[in-house]
């Protein structure tokens, strides 16, 4: 694990203690964990090969992030 990803990890640890307290703060935190990340890393895997052989469904980075920018109070 690089020393970036360590610090990241640290620092998502201070901000949100042993675990988040909900479910927003665990999105934030997995945003925050892996912000280096491309929108089409899969992060949460739905299926696996029944759509055929090699395809996978779930939710990518992209998202995760669209879902947090959609929940995220509008701006003044």
């Amino acid at each position: 694990m690089s020393r970036a990803m360590d610090r990241i990890r640290r620092e998502a640890m201070e901000q949100y203690g042993d675990e988040p307290a909900d479910a927003l703060e665990a999105l934030a935190h997995v945003l925050k964990v892996y912000a280096d990340e491309p929108d089409s890393r899969l992060m949460i895997e739905a299926t696996n090969g029944i759509y055929g052989n090699g395809v996978r469904t779930g939710l990518t980075m992209g998202d995760l992030r669209e879902i947090a920018a959609r929940l995220a109070p509008p701006q003044p």
